[in-house]
């Protein structure tokens, strides 16, 4: 698998990305290699997409998260939510 140098955003994303995969294939109680054999694709696949590692299987990983039910922006969502939320009154 090719792993490509990304700058700090592209790490960023990558590991929020990997979290909100995790997270929804837990809730769906599938496990990495459940998801890996709906995408025609491997464990380890799955665990280095969880864990953000750059990756240049940009299709693969969107399929991974299609499988799921998700799409790119419900990945981000919570965590949008939590960094925009505006602080409660003093």
């Amino acid at each position: 698998m090719l792993v490509m140098d990304l700058s700090s955003a592209e790490r960023r994303l990558a590991r929020q990305f990997g979290e909100g995969l995790r997270s929804r294939r837990k809730v769906l109680g599938y496990t990495q290699n459940d998801l890996a054999s709906m995408i025609g694709t491997n464990r380890r696949f799955i665990s280095e997409l969880e864990r953000g590692k750059g990756t240049s299987y940009l299709g693969a990983a969107l399929a991974a998260a299609e499988a799921l039910g998700l799409n790119i922006s419900s990945l981000f969502e919570e965590r949008r939510n939590v960094i925009f939320s505006p602080l409660p009154p003093a």
